[in-house]
């Protein structure tokens, strides 16, 4: 058996170079958080250690025949491979069949396939599902609910990114049509405005439809707040230099069918090339995680600093959450549950992703 251990700052990092250096085969056998580097205990950053392990060629292939010998004779014999390797392969392959499906249901403990289910009918993928029960597999608890939440959390904490407490200055909302982006800037601009005590500007390029320039019109005569409509790159650095008395300007922008490429390199041409403006890229947890994927992928040649995702109301699964940060290093700071403004806007927290998760579990 080949070991390897990592250290990595996220897991997607450590999944690109087990493959690479392991491959396909290869099973994760520990993670854990660790401090790395400073100065006399000072300055250590925390990274993630990740152990995983393969089998070798020679101990997958089949043994070689012995050849007869005479009484008198005593064969050549090599090292004896340690039956404790044996015995851990077995038990490896038992974990990788189990957690692949390759094996029947009753492989797993009946008081943790509950878990399996409820991850599967939320759409989260293989590999997550794998660390999550492997995990609780290790586990010995009483209470499998609440160590299932538990590792949920541990899971959120590990891979979600760190995200700024305080709103840029400058911020740009976009995201495919139906989202929600311009209630959501509505929200985020009272939180801004009754929270934080900032000032704040809105802006939109939203002029394809205009019932959105008037809407968001509305909220800002409802907010008492400056209200700019933008066509153009030029206009838009008018608008900014107008509104540049605020501490918050928050610029809504057209709904797009962002899996198609050519929209987005219209979005490219309307934001500036020499002033980086907050990109915060906001979508359903309605959609179907494969158009998210594609979404977030046309997105590569601009940079994307953040996720905001909306509909919770709308939906009993969150699955897709775990999904997006086991895959994505874009820091996810809020999660709008509902339309009324300005309270269905939450912080992503572990714990409350953890919930909305395992809230099914919960309630059994």
């Amino acid at each position: 058996m080949r070991l390897k251990t990592y250290r990595v700052a996220t897991m997607p990092e450590a999944m690109v170079l087990i493959k690479r250096d392991l491959g396909d085969d290869a099973l994760i056998l520990n993670t854990k958080k660790v401090k790395t580097g400073g100065l006399f205990g000072w300055f250590q950053k925390e990274r993630l250690e990740v152990t995983a392990a393969v089998q070798t060629a020679e101990e997958s292939a089949p043994p070689p025949p012995v050849a007869k010998t005479q009484p008198a004779e005593v064969p050549a014999t090599s090292e004896a491979k340690s039956p404790d390797t044996d015995v851990l392969m077995e038990e490896l392959k038992s974990l990788k069949r189990l957690m692949m499906h390759e094996g029947p249901e009753d492989r797993l403990p009946e008081n943790l396939r509950p878990m399996r289910r409820l991850l599967e009918k939320q759409g989260v993928e293989q590999a997550v599902q794998t660390e999550l029960l492997s995990k609780l597999l290790q586990a010995e608890n009483d209470a499998p609910v609440e160590a299932f939440h538990t590792e949920l959390v541990r899971f959120i904490e590990q891979h979600q990114q760190a995200v700024h407490n305080d709103s840029p200055s400058i911020a740009c909302f976009i995201g495919p049509t139906g989202v929600g982006k311009t209630t959501t800037i509505a929200k985020v601009a009272a939180e801004q405005l009754l929270e934080h005590k900032r000032t704040v500007g809105l802006i939109t390029a939203d002029t394809y439809r205009i019932a959105a320039v008037a809407q968001l019109k509305t909220y800002g005569e409802i907010l008492d707040v400056p209200v700019e409509v933008v066509e153009s790159r030029e206009q838009l650095a008018g608008a900014l230099e107008a509104l540049k008395a605020c501490d918050v300007i928050l610029i809504d922008t057209a709904g797009r069918n962002y899996q198609q490429a050519e929209y987005v390199q219209d979005l490219q041409k309307l934001l500036p090339e020499t002033q980086h403006i907050h990109t915060t890229l906001v979508l359903s947890l309605t959609a179907k995680y494969e158009d998210m994927v594609q979404i977030i992928g046309n997105f590569d040649a601009l940079s994307i600093d953040e996720l905001l995702l909306t509909k919770k109301d709308e939906t009993a699964s969150a699955g897709v959450i775990l999904n997006l940060l086991h895959r994505y290093r874009i820091p996810l700071r809020r999660i709008a549950t509902g339309q009324n403004v300005p309270d269905d806007l939450v912080a992503a927290t572990p714990s409350l992703i953890a919930d909305y998760i395992a809230e099914e579990l919960r309630h059994a």
